[in-house]
């Protein structure tokens, strides 16, 4: 077993089925999430260099959600489920995810994420809105990747407030949290696929 899988405790008989025929079967799922996930990360470091609230918002948000969205659709596909079944997912990453944990030992993963995001520093204002609800352990509770996937639902799913100028405050993810997780089970699947021979990455 590859390296990411073990340190997530992938299954073992993921891909089911790595190609069926279909242009969307795992291996196609899998380039265009890393082609989002890319993108998703050039746009978050522009972000980070130039704080225009408009693009973090938009841009940003829009294409964390498509890496992720796309990531864990890849991960379903795998799992055996057909493209009619996840297309009723619509773009709902945290109902993903719920369903994706099946082909991963959570805990591993929830570990292996939260000591790879600990040089991030917690925001001052979410420390206090954790104090204000009397939350304990406030440092390693705001890690927790499934939460910011919530967060990412609230503008990357219906009603699309990253796609569309909405009115009104968003309460926005962190994207450094949400990407380092989507990363791990990205490159878990990778390996994966480029050990059977599915998938090798080429420039």
């Amino acid at each position: 077993m590859s390296e990411m899988a073990a340190a997530i405790g992938f299954s073992k008989g993921w891909p089911a089925n790595a190609e069926d025929g279909d242009e969307m079967d795992v291996t196609g799922l899998f380039t265009w999430a890393s082609a989002y996930f890319s993108a998703a990360e050039q746009l978050n470091f522009s972000e980070i260099n130039d704080h225009h609230a408009p693009f973090y918002c938009g841009p940003v948000m829009q294409n964390v959600g498509l890496a992720t969205e796309l990531m864990l659709k890849t991960m379903l596909r795998g799992c055996g489920k057909s493209m009619q079944e996840i297309k009723k997912y619509s773009h709902d990453t945290y109902k993903l995810y719920c369903d994706a944990r099946a082909c991963f030992d959570e805990v591993k993963f929830i570990n292996l994420h939260i000591s790879n995001t600990n040089h991030l520093a917690l925001p001052e204002e979410v420390r206090r809105r954790f104090d204000l609800r009397g939350e304990e352990d406030v440092e390693t509770r705001w890690r927790v990747y499934f939460d910011h996937l919530r967060l990412l639902d609230s503008v990357y799913d219906r009603p699309y407030r990253s796609r569309y100028v909405t009115p009104g405050e968003a309460i926005l993810p962190e994207t450094e949290i949400v990407l380092i997780g989507t990363k791990i089970l990205l490159n878990a699947m990778g390996e994966r696929l480029a050990t059977i021979g599915s998938y090798r990455v080429t420039r």
